[in-house]
Formats: structure tokens, C-alpha cells, sequence
């Protein structure tokens, strides 16, 4: 039976206890500190047109300010355009810090946005937009030898439900970029258009 379940019999021989290891005290290095360089801006940043109601100017202007940072990584100048903690401001933020650390930037190519619509006036500090809108692909490309590394892919015309939030300052900021036909769960991702 032993035998059958991979158990092995009992031999009847002493077994020899195990003896612990010495211990040994090492004294922790201290980790490693990485610090990446935030590379000056090839350009200038584009003007902010985010105050208002006026949606197609205020959606350009945010999509092409996104877009100057992708070519000019920097993450301290995410909350300029998008709400801390949302949906755009994490994946913006995961975007530079990658690049950043490939030592890298997208060549951008700006969001072509043919429709949008939205409450006028605005109520509260939250609103929801139906967007139609679609971006081409862009290269990445290194820093050191301006060789394409990689692409951020291409976004086709979608239907989507973009939500800005106004701030103190009275700017509107990207929250979240869906897709329509997004189920709505809370942790999904939001869509790379800038």
C-alpha cells in the first residue's frame, strides 16, 4: 500500500536529526538609488485653453498639452492636464515613467476629435462628454540616437465618453477616456488617445 501512494515504508533504521544552520549576521546595504533625468523640453508647452464650456476647443487643447508630454516627458506636469488619481493621470504617469526610464519620447501626432458633445452650462464640477475621435500611430523613438524603439499604436475613430473634472483653479482636466462599449467596471483603463 505504501507503494501504491508514494509514501515510503517505514525502514525501521534512525533517522539522524537535522542540525540547524550557524547563524549568520549581515549588516543590509542600503538600496540603490536610480535617478533619471528629466530631459529638458525640445519646445515649448502649447497654451491651455481648459476653462469654459466651449468642449471641442477645451478637448484639443488638453489632448495636444498630453501629447507635448509624451514628447517632452516630465512627470510633474501630468496634473496640468489630468485629475490626480484618475483613470488619464495613471496611465499618462505609467507612459512617462516608461519612457523616462527607456530614455525615450514619442514623435506625437495630434488626436483628430470630428464630434463632441456636452452639457451647456456646465453643473458641478464633473462632466460627461460623447466623443468621437481617433489618433494615428506614433514611434517612439530614443533619445540618444533618435531610432525608433517601438510605437504606440494607432487609435481608430471610437465612440467615447470622456469625463473632465473642474478644478479649484477653474480648469478642466482629463478624468477618465472610455470606450462607449466599455462595461464600466472601475479599474479598467483608460483609452491612450492622448
Amino acid at each position: 500500500m505504501a507503494a501504491l501512494s508514494g509514501c515510503a515504508a517505514p525502514t525501521g533504521a534512525p533517522t539522524a536529526a537535522a542540525t540547524p544552520a550557524p547563524s549568520v549576521s549581515v549588516s543590509p546595504s542600503p538600496m540603490r538609488v536610480i535617478t533619471i533625468s528629466i530631459p529638458r523640453a525640445a519646445s515649448a508647452a502649447p497654451a491651455l485653453r481648459n476653462t469654459g464650456t466651449s468642449w471641442l476647443p477645451i478637448l484639443t487643447s488638453l489632448s495636444a498639452y498630453g501629447q507635448w508630454l509624451l514628447a517632452n516627458p516630465d512627470p510633474a506636469l501630468v496634473g496640468t492636464v489630468a485629475t490626480p488619481g484618475c483613470a488619464v493621470a495613471n496611465l499618462l504617469s505609467d507612459q512617462i515613467d516608461g519612457l523616462l526610464g527607456s530614455r525615450a519620447h514619442v514623435r506625437t501626432a495630434p488626436a483628430t476629435i470630428t464630434s463632441v458633445v456636452g452639457p451647456s452650462p456646465a453643473t458641478g464640477s464633473r462632466v460627461v462628454l460623447q466623443v468621437i475621435a481617433s489618433r494615428p500611430a506614433e514611434p517612439v523613438l530614443s533619445r540618444a540616437n533618435v531610432k525608433t524603439i517601438s510605437t504606440f499604436g494607432a487609435y481608430p475613430q471610437s465612440a467615447l465618453q470622456v469625463t473632465l473634472d473642474l478644478g479649484a483653479d477653474k480648469h478642466w482636466r482629463f478624468c477618465s477616456i472610455e470606450s462607449t462599449t466599455d462595461a464600466g467596471a472601475a479599474d479598467d483603463p483608460s483609452v491612450p488617445l492622448i
